[in-house]
C-alpha cells in the first residue's frame, strides 16, 4: 500500500504563547493535540499510517499579523523554527520543518530560509498577502525559495492588511468572515497576483502548495482564462497555476477529494491534516482518503507528487 505523506501540520510552541500575547495582547491557543513531545506525534502518524509529517509553526503564531519592527519579527521567528527543528530531530525519518520567514525583514528572511534549509528543513511556509506579491518582501523569498529547490506552503489568514473600519458593524468583530472568506479570498488573490506578476518566469521550476483543498482555488480555474504574456508567448492563467500550484486535502470532505483530483489533475494533489491546527485526530484526515471510490490511487498519487516535490 502506497504510504500518506502529510503536508499540512502545525506546533504552537508553549515557550512562545507567553511572548506572543505580551506583543498582542491576545494568547494562541495550542490544538488539544499538540504537544512538545514530538514521540507522541510519531505514535499518533504511526496510528494513522502517516510516513512523513512536514510541520509548520501555529497559525496562531503568525507575527505577520501584529507588524512588529523587523528585528523583533525575525527574532520570533527564528525562536520558532529553532523549537520546531530541535523537536523533529530525534525523528529525521518520520518529521521535517517547514520554515516560518517573515516579510517584515526580507533580506533576513532569505538568510533564515537559507539557515534552516541546512538544519534540515523540506518547505517554506508563506502566509498570504496579496498586496506584497511583486516587492522584496516575497520576491526575495521567492528567489531564495527556488535557488535551494524548496517548494513554498501557501498559508491562509492572519496577514492581511488592516481591517476595513466596518468591520466593527459585525459580530464578534467580523471574526467569522475573516478566519473563512477573507482567507481564502487572500490566498486566490495571492496565486493570481503571481502568475500576474511574472513570477513563474523568473523561477520556471518554483513550486507551491495551497492549504486546505486550495480554497477557492480549484473552483475558480474555468475562470482563469486571462492569458499571461510571458517568454515564451501567452498562456492562460489557469494553465500556468497547473504547472505550479498543488492544493493539499486538508479541510475539505471525502467528495471534494475526488473534485480536486480531477480539476487540478492527478500531479497536483498532495495528502495534507492540518493535526493540530483544530481539524482532530490524524485518523480523520486519513478517513477522506479512505472514502474515495477508489482509495489505492489517491494514496499512490499523493505519495507520487510529495516524493516529486521534496525529492525523495
Amino acid at each position: 500500500m502506497a504510504t500518506l505523506i502529510d503536508w499540512h501540520a502545525h506546533h504552537t510552541a508553549p515557550e512562545l504563547v507567553a511572548e506572543y500575547e505580551a506583543v498582542s495582547g491576545r494568547a494562541p491557543k495550542p490544538d488539544a493535540h499538540d504537544s512538545p513531545d514530538f514521540g507522541q506525534r510519531v505514535a499518533a502518524m504511526d496510528g494513522a499510517g502517516i510516513e512523513l509529517q512536514l510541520i509548520c509553526q501555529g497559525a496562531g503564531l503568525n507575527v505577520d499579523a501584529l507588524g512588529l519592527p523587523p528585528e523583533q519579527a525575525l527574532g520570533f521567528v527564528r525562536r520558532s523554527n529553532d523549537l520546531l527543528a530541535e523537536r523533529v530531530a530525534p525523528y529525521p525519518d518520520r518529521l521535517a520543518v517547514v520554515a516560518g520567514v517573515t516579510y517584515a525583514d526580507p533580506e533576513g528572511s532569505t538568510a533564515e530560509i537559507e539557515r534552516m534549509a541546512a538544519r534540515g528543513a523540506r518547505a517554506v511556509m508563506l502566509y498570504a498577502r496579496p498586496d506584497l506579491v511583486g516587492s522584496p518582501a516575497t520576491e526575495q523569498v521567492f528567489a531564495k525559495a527556488a535557488a535551494l529547490g524548496l517548494p513554498i506552503f501557501l498559508h491562509g489568514g492572519g496577514a492581511r492588511a488592516p481591517r476595513e473600519p466596518a468591520f466593527e458593524r459585525l459580530e464578534d468583530g467580523g471574526q467569522g468572515v475573516a478566519v473563512s472568506v477573507l482567507a481564502d479570498a487572500a490566498v486566490a488573490d495571492f496565486v493570481v497576483r503571481t502568475i500576474a506578476a511574472g513570477v513563474f518566469d523568473r523561477y520556471p521550476d518554483l513550486q507551491i502548495v495551497i492549504r486546505s483543498g486550495g480554497g477557492s482555488v480549484p473552483i475558480l480555474l474555468q475562470k482563469l482564462w486571462w492569458k499571461h504574456k510571458g517568454p515564451d508567448g501567452e498562456r492562460r492563467y489557469s494553465d500556468v497555476l497547473r504547472d505550479h500550484f498543488l492544493v493539499d486535502t486538508a479541510n475539505v470532505d471525502a467528495r471534494t477529494v475526488g473534485y480536486l483530483v480531477d480539476a487540478m489533475g492527478e500531479e497536483r494533489v498532495v495528502f495534507g491534516s492540518d493535526y493540530c491546527g483544530g481539524l482532530g485526530p490524524l485518523d480523520k484526515a486519513v478517513g477522506l482518503i479512505d472514502a474515495q471510490p477508489d482509495p489505492t490511487r489517491v494514496r499512490a498519487l499523493t505519495e507520487r507528487n510529495s516524493r516529486r516535490l521534496l525529492r525523495l
